[in-house]
């Protein structure tokens, strides 16, 4: 028998088959091939959020280096330097440093196609495996995710505790991070449309799932394509708690002091048909 270790091809000189290596995965560990390429792309052996099938998941150091970040944290106000500094109120106004632990670490890159963003980190183990580009100034477009040579966003989930009572699942880092600041368990699809991969590495997850999705149409098309696909894998029903009305999102509602963790414990309801006919009859 023969297989590329480069392609992941393989041929059996003796039966003639050959194939690729899920497909000789799946024959293995007996089961389909669908199964198969989620096991590969979200084995969570380890609880880990970086794996997946791409060969370059977690970064290694020297290339996080070729990104020319400094880090910011909460003691930078009173840097010399005045892009850490620049990050630092940006921060800050938003309540995005978590006071009470001071272990709040974001960057800046100084050069590059990030240059003059707010690097927020996705880290497991401190190492970065992903990250989003914000802009602090009028630089278009205003979220830059990493290109070629990191994973997909579509395969990334910011890093949670898979041993809580629930997830608040919401669109992006800055909302996943401002409920973890209040003490909400949370995570972030990249956006509001769910992928099937993102999904599959929820499915282990024996807490309550709610999407904390923003309440808009996009949301709520996002909220209809993740219990669609829970619904393909078998998963339990979803929740729902979308960010307090009088404001835009997570982070909105951070700064203007709502108590998050008490509005998700209250205002979470399930997914169910009642939900979509009183959601139905609030909007006519």
């Amino acid at each position: 028998m023969s297989i590329n270790l480069d392609t992941g091809l393989w041929q059996c000189f003796k039966s003639g088959n050959k194939g690729n290596f899920l497909q000789i995965y799946a024959y293995l560990e007996g089961i389909t091939y669908n199964q198969a390429e989620s096991e590969i792309l979200f084995k969570e052996l380890d609880g880990s959020f970086a794996k997946n099938l791409e060969p370059s998941t977690i970064i290694p150091q020297a290339e996080a280096e070729d990104l020319h970040l400094l880090p910011v944290t909460v003691e930078d106000y009173t840097s010399n330097n005045s892009l850490v500094l620049k990050a630092w109120t940006f921060l800050y106004e938003r309540k995005l440093f978590n006071l009470e632990t001071e272990d709040s670490k974001y960057y800046v890159s100084t050069k590059g196609p990030y240059a003059g963003r707010l690097i927020v980190p996705f880290e497991e183990d401190g190492e970065l495996f992903y990250f989003q580009a914000r802009t602090l100034g009028d630089q278009t477009p205003k979220y830059l995710n990493p290109s070629e040579g990191w994973p997909k966003s579509s395969h990334i989930l910011y890093p949670f505790n898979m041993g809580e009572d629930y997830v608040v699942v919401c669109e992006g880092p800055l909302d996943a991070i401002s409920l973890q600041i209040t003490g909400v368990n949370a995570t972030c699809t990249m956006g509001c449309s769910v992928s099937q991969y993102q999904v599959e590495a929820l499915k282990d997850f024996t807490g309550r799932i709610i999407i904390g999705y923003d309440n808009d149409d996009a949301g709520r098309r996002g909220v209809g394509k993740f219990d669609y696909l829970r619904r393909i894998k078998r998963m339990a029903d979803l929740y729902i708690c979308h960010p307090p009305s009088e404001v835009k999102d997570w982070n909105d509602a951070l700064m203007k002091g709502i108590d998050l963790q008490g509005f998700v414990e209250l205002r979470t309801i399930k997914y169910d048909y009642d939900y979509l006919i009183n959601h139905l009859l609030t909007t006519l």
